[in-house]
């Protein structure tokens, strides 16, 4: 058969030097790293689970877990449940008791992954998913049979499927909303800011507010408000004591003055920020947007972990926006120096947990 006269009688061999369209040599190396991470952070964890001296927390949540309940005076019935599940399959031991929420803890990071790579890519997404282990909160997070785990977790499935549905609607994603908003409201009361913060993102985005016409949304809001009947009903039947525990008994509110010199800071944090990216906006938006992205979540985990042991609930997500960071913008060529202090911190609390004074 003659051949094309235009054509060449055998196909050009690719230049090894040239990579084939769509191909990232890094994100196998990326995988690679997150993978080999997973499994030692995770060994570790175990390590560690087995010998830390139960906190006092842990012990409650474990006593309540022995009467099963909808919901009890402090938090949602969650918490306990996993509490009994451990210990039943597990047995009375500390790693027993630890071991579901340890599991659940290990699904995080790997949200994290799907999350920056149907963002950013395959690379960043393993990157960002290694920058979720390191992290000391997020890295040790499942440790200790607290409600953190929940409360990460529920996060980013909505964080999630919100980014889902500012794409496109569909029943997935409403069925993963409410997944997260249901495992919210079992987790703790503090679950109602994420919720609120979700719904002011939607409104203030025209995508967002799309998607709430869709019934699908209203509907899968509708489950996660129902999963908040438990604790109303308990609420109901003992006066709003376990309001009443969270909001003024555990947090007697009084006024400071000295609480507005949180005014100066927070300018102080957010003021050079803000004018980078206002310099930045026309001729470097990526830079604007690795400086804006990259610093806000950060901070943000910083001052509520400050005040608080939930603070775990924001991070994973910042691992997200330094997906990003890397994704869209050159300006961060510091950040392979960021990489010593994550696992540097994340052991540091791996060896101090486990000491008998803790």
């Amino acid at each position: 058969m003659r051949e094309h006269p235009g054509m060449p009688a055998h196909p050009s061999p690719i230049d090894p030097g040239v990579e084939p369209f769509g191909m990232d040599p890094g994100a196998e190396v990326a995988r690679r790293i997150f993978l080999a991470l997973f499994v030692l952070v995770f060994a570790v964890k175990l390590l560690v689970a087995a010998r830390l001296p139960l906190f006092v927390d842990e012990a409650f949540y474990w006593l309540e877990g022995q009467h099963l309940a909808p919901a009890y005076s402090d938090l949602p019935g969650l918490t306990a449940w996993m509490a009994r599940l451990g210990v039943t399959l597990g047995g009375d031991t500390a790693l027993g008791l630890r071991l579901p929420f340890l599991l659940m803890a290990a699904l995080v990071p790997w949200l994290v992954v799907k999350i920056a790579r149907r963002t950013h890519g395959d690379r960043f997404g393993w990157q960002a998913g290694s920058l979720a282990l390191l992290l000391p909160l997020a890295g040790t997070l499942g440790l200790m049979a607290l409600p953190d785990a929940a409360m990460a977790l529920a996060t980013l499935l909505c964080i999630d499927a919100g980014a889902r549905l500012l794409r496109r609607v569909d029943a997935l994603a409403a069925l993963e909303l409410a997944t997260g908003l249901v495992i919210g409201a079992l987790s703790h009361y503090r679950f109602i800011a994420v919720i609120g913060v979700g719904f002011v993102a939607l409104l203030l985005l025209p995508e967002g507010r799309r998607a709430l016409r869709d019934a699908r949304v209203w509907t899968a809001v509708a489950i996660g408000a129902a999963a908040w009947t438990p604790l109303v009903a308990w609420n109901f039947d003992n006066a709003d004591a376990g309001l009443r525990f969270q909001l003024v008994d555990r947090h007697p509110w009084s006024f400071h003055w000295e609480g507005l010199y949180f005014i100066a800071i927070q300018a102080l944090m957010v003021t050079r920020s803000c004018s980078w990216r206002w310099r930045w906006r026309r001729g470097g938006a990526g830079a604007a947007q690795c400086l804006q992205r990259a610093t806000s979540p950060c901070w943000a985990g910083w001052s509520c972990s400050a005040s608080s042991p939930w603070g775990s609930s924001p991070i994973p997500s910042g691992s997200v926006s330094i997906g990003h960071c890397r994704a869209t913008s050159r300006c961060c060529r510091w950040f392979p120096r960021c990489w010593l202090p994550g696992p540097a911190g994340c052991g540091c609390l791996h060896g101090w947990a486990p000491q008998p004074d803790w």
